[in-house]
């Protein structure tokens, strides 16, 4: 149902996925991003969440991740230039801010994190912002509400 709603593109792009769970992220994350609508769209999405990030003055960039996940936070900050981590939670602001900022060419003046349970979400932009709030949904209600 949801693949119909893709564009030619999207749709090809989506049959290359090899994991079952990755073509669900990205059906699920472009049918969001085109119901809603708005000019400037960010997809993340990690383990079984979603986000898409949306501005209508310009680009916005969005990352999330499961903050529960132990990593070696300092060879990681090592590799990627960071400065090393004083906490979990100090890693995870910067990695999720690098890879919000990525999706916008790395220039960006303004940034707010939210936390979503055990996940950090990140959302940048290159232009001041309200901050933001998230709204959940079942994808099938979501259909039938805006058909």
């Amino acid at each position: 149902m949801f693949m119909a709603t893709l564009s030619p593109g999207d749709y090809a792009h989506a049959m290359k996925f090899k994991k079952q769970s990755r073509k669900i992220q990205f059906v699920l994350g472009h049918f969001m991003m085109n119901k809603i609508g708005k000019k400037y769209t960010s997809i993340a999405h990690k383990d079984k969440l979603v986000i898409v990030a949306t501005a209508e003055n310009g680009p916005v960039g969005v990352d999330i991740e499961n903050t529960s996940v132990k990593r070696d936070f300092d060879a990681i900050a090592e590799l990627m230039n960071f400065p090393v981590p004083k906490s979990c939670n100090d890693f995870y602001k910067s990695f999720t801010e690098y890879e919000a900022a990525y999706k916008l060419g790395l220039k960006h003046t303004c940034t707010h994190f939210i936390t979503y349970g055990e996940y950090l979400i990140c959302i940048t932009a290159n232009r001041q912002f309200a901050k933001p709030h998230i709204k959940t949904f079942n994808p099938e209600s979501f259909l039938s509400s805006k058909q």
